[in-house]
């Protein structure tokens, strides 16, 4: 990726993160001599107007709020080749989902932290705006002067305003945070739905893991935990929005009156945050037109999309810092197996996508290896198939951050950015299918991506015609797996 010199009068001075829709860099005022975060529109996307025209929303919706809690816009440009950019809030200190990779935190500054997102999601809901993709990678770190830290909501891209709510919404989110609703076409996500993904960033924070379908209360997994907090992440979490809490604003007040003790009395290694003002059911639903056709495509191919918004992946946000390959140490896969580093990060999210017997991210890694050899520019015209995954554009849609809000890609647009973390998520979709197949459950699905999951649950295993391919991914999965 080559590095543009200047957006406008900013000086680039590197890269810190790169999605399916943009690429962040690191940028510098001169004229205030200060860092700056610069989103820039990537080339492949800049010439399909709704694409462009979401971008720029982004940009309005985060000035319009123009809140501290939020990453804020201070400009926006186009550079000489046509790509529009804007300019944000710099955060120095990465994301949540960077500082979790790190190990549990501390109960107290959990709390703080998902006060601190809640109040930035109360100064979003007071403009009318539901932001439907909030998740500790979209919440970003700032340093403060003395030592403070500022805690700022980040990656408007799939957000809703007052003027569209009503309109139909197509399902739109990311696994383990995203509200029932959200995963139901017209499912009409209002402020309620952002509520629960406070409860599960609030649940991931105190526990260290998102919360799973019926989630036992955090104390269960984090000795320490108030069962008062207990209660109240559990009441954002409720299946039924009614009876939810009624507002972001509702839970910080909830969550406050339950830890006094905790905040004047933190844990050792928590950090002080700057104060600045006040079980889930699952419903699968199928496009009504083209559906059938969809399922017998089989491959990668359905029709409910659940995804992130643009960038929805761990540590390519809005001003995050560069947080490395994404496998610190190697816990997840071999380092001597000539994985290309630039993908580790992407297959680890992949592979991590959900709770799901058999998938890991040497499961990617193998069947990246087996479908193009890690090739980011293969291209199998004769079968349709493009891009390091071999997706076929029309299926990759409704799989890509977005699914179907954003556009068919064009085979060039197919990057690892775009289609590696789309494997993970239709994994995790069909997986489901295949609780009671017997045999090895990463093969198996596998096998799902090659050909479908009622194929494979009619074979029970892997079909004749994909098994040969599954021996060569189970070969690398254990090539790639850590000892």
């Amino acid at each position: 990726m080559e590095t543009p010199p200047s957006a406008g009068r900013y000086r680039i001075d590197r890269l810190l993160g790169s999605g399916a829709f943009a690429v962040v860099w690191l940028g510098h005022d001169a004229e205030l001599n200060s860092p700056v975060a610069i989103k820039i529109l990537a080339e492949h996307w800049s010439r399909r107007d709704d694409v462009r025209e979401r971008f720029v929303q982004e940009a309005r919706l985060l000035r319009r709020v123009d809140s501290h809690r939020l990453v804020q816009v201070f400009d926006i440009g186009t550079l000489p080749d046509g790509r529009p950019y804007f300019v944000m809030t710099y955060a120095d200190r990465g994301t949540v989902e960077d500082r979790l990779a790190a190990g549990p935190l501390p109960v107290g500054e959990a709390l703080r932290l998902a006060r601190e997102v809640a109040r930035g999601l109360s100064d979003l809901h007071a403009e009318g705006i539901v932001h439907r993709d909030l998740k500790p990678s979209n919440v970003l770190l700032r340093s403060e002067a003395g030592g403070d830290e500022r805690v700022m909501i980040s990656d408007l891209g799939i957000a809703r305003t007052g003027d569209r709510l009503s309109s139909l919404t197509l399902p739109a989110g990311s696994p383990g945070y995203m509200a029932p609703e959200q995963a139901v076409i017209d499912g009409a996500p209002d402020h309620r739905s952002d509520v629960y993904g406070l409860g599960a960033l609030s649940y991931h924070l105190l526990t260290g893991e998102p919360p799973r379908e019926d989630p036992p209360p955090p104390s269960a997994l984090r000795p320490g935990v108030p069962p008062a907090v207990d209660a109240v992440v559990l009441r954002a979490l409720a299946a039924d929005r009614d009876r939810r809490w009624p507002s972001a604003s509702d839970f910080e007040q909830a969550l406050s009156r339950t830890t006094s003790r905790i905040d004047t009395d933190p844990l050792p290694g928590s950090r002080p945050v700057r104060r600045r003002g006040r079980g889930r059911a699952r419903r699968r639903i199928l496009l009504a037109c083209g559906a059938a056709a969809l399922l017998a495509a089989g491959g990668a191919g359905t029709v409910l999309a659940v995804s992130g918004g643009p960038d929805a992946l761990p540590g390519h946000h809005s001003g995050s810092r560069d947080s490395g390959p994404g496998d610190p140490g190697g816990r997840w896969l071999r380092t001597d197996r000539g994985i290309p580093p630039q993908y580790r990060r992407l297959i680890v999210r992949a592979g991590t996508w959900c709770e799901l017997k058999g998938l890991s991210p040497a499961l990617i890694a193998a069947m990246l290896k087996v479908e193009s050899n890690f090739d980011p520019n293969l291209a199998d015209p004769a079968k349709d198939e493009y891009g390091i995954a071999r997706w076929t554009p029309h299926v990759l849609t409704f799989w890509q951050p977005g699914g179907l809000n954003n556009p068919e890609p064009h085979p060039e647009d197919i990057t690892p950015d775009l289609s590696i973390p789309a494997m993970g998520r239709y994994l995790c979709y069909w997986g489901k299918d295949l609780v009671n197949v017997p045999g090895d459950p990463a093969l198996n699905l596998a096998a799902t991506y090659r050909s479908s999951s009622k194929k494979v649950v009619d074979a029970k295993g892997p079909p004749p015609k994909y098994r040969a391919y599954c021996d060569q991914v189970g070969r690398y999965i254990a090539y790639y797996r850590p000892s």
